[in-house]
């Protein structure tokens, strides 16, 4: 392969979309609508979410009276300490709660530590490692060392709002790609450029090589104008930026890649086999649809639970860009071109 031919093609064709209105509007208007509204979407509940978690309560507790090791139901308690106790339908003001189950319960300014609650009311009360069975109610309450079930969800969302800012590199190709072939017989162009000594892998190279440039440099793009406008909704609620993280940065340099790839593979594929732009567009725009799959398997979080699964994802993603060109390769008659679009 002579690389410096794939670059002259390239270039040429970055040449064009600059030239070209409609292309230029799609390159740059949607991906930042994307990155803008998304964030906001994802972002501003967190920040709910961590505003409650960040309340800091006061406690005056006296113990005057313990429990151990018993059951208790239907009780009022005040300013005792309860230690392996299991509670339902009790009403507690001012207490200390350790190793503990409760059930049916409201606790007003107590101090619950390592203990599992459920069907609750917690009121400005101090958390530590709380087990969450479902059904609580937590109001004006202090998590003592964080709250793991939030945690675990900020990461959980910001992770889907990188799986959804992924329909970018994949969209993108719909346009610039379908426009490939098709508009070289529009420029009147397209015979001397198959006529040119380069081979079928160095013109396909070319042509998806220009169309991966400008995909993914708006791209990369709204991934940053993405993580600002998260960063700077969530630290002041937070008290740090939280992207880029390690999940994110495998997205922007592996998968959103491959998913470019397959996107501008699989249109190049359809420019080369139709002579008219939105006959391109419109079967480009259906085959595509098995690749946006991908966002609904997504959505099962099996993307999100660390970097092992989306590594794995990357790999497999880059595996089926190798067959799509190989599929590309073997169907690829520049002759055939020529003489069914004269």
């Amino acid at each position: 392969m002579r690389l410096d031919r794939s670059i002259v093609v390239a270039k040429k064709d970055i040449a064009e979309f600059r030239k070209n209105k409609y292309i230029m509007m799609t390159l740059l208007v949607m991906p930042i609508v994307i990155s803008v509204m998304l964030p906001f979407v994802y972002v501003l509940p967190i920040n709910e979410l961590s505003r409650q978690n960040a309340t800091k309560v006061d406690l005056d507790i006296s113990i005057v009276v313990q429990y151990t090791d018993v059951s208790l139901s239907n009780m009022t308690l005040s300013n005792a300490k309860l230690e392996d106790v299991e509670l339902e339908n009790c009403v507690l003001y001012s207490c200390v709660v350790g190793n503990s189950t409760a059930s049916k319960s409201v606790f007003t300014g107590c101090d619950i530590n390592l203990s599992a609650m459920s069907d609750s009311l917690i009121y400005g009360s101090r958390l530590h490692q709380i087990r969450d069975a479902g059904g609580n109610t937590i109001r004006d309450s202090e998590f003592v060392g964080g709250n793991k079930e939030l945690d675990d969800l900020k990461d959980i969302m910001f992770n889907v709002l990188l799986v959804l800012l992924i329909m970018i590199p994949v969209m993108i190709p719909t346009v610039t790609a379908s426009y490939s072939f098709v508009g070289e017989k529009m420029n009147k162009s397209l015979e001397p450029l198959l006529a040119t000594p380069i081979t079928d892998f160095e013109l396909l190279v070319g042509k998806s090589g220009s169309i991966f440039v400008v995909s993914m440099a708006a791209t990369w793009l709204s991934f940053a104008i993405s993580a600002s406008v998260v960063d700077l909704l969530t630290e002041p609620v937070l008290g740090y930026y939280p992207l880029p993280n390690q999940y994110w940065i495998v997205g922007i340099l592996l998968l959103a890649p491959g998913m470019c790839l397959m996107s501008i593979l699989t249109n190049v594929l359809i420019s080369s086999k139709v002579n008219d732009v939105r006959v391109s567009q419109q079967i480009g725009g259906v085959l595509v649809l098995p690749i946006l799959m991908f966002f609904i398997f997504s959505l099962t979080g099996f993307l999100s639970k660390g970097l092992a699964p989306i590594l794995l994802f990357s790999l497999l993603i880059f595996a089926v860009d190798g067959g799509i060109l190989w599929l590309s390769l073997k169907t690829f008659r520049r002759e055939e071109i020529l003489v069914k679009w004269k």
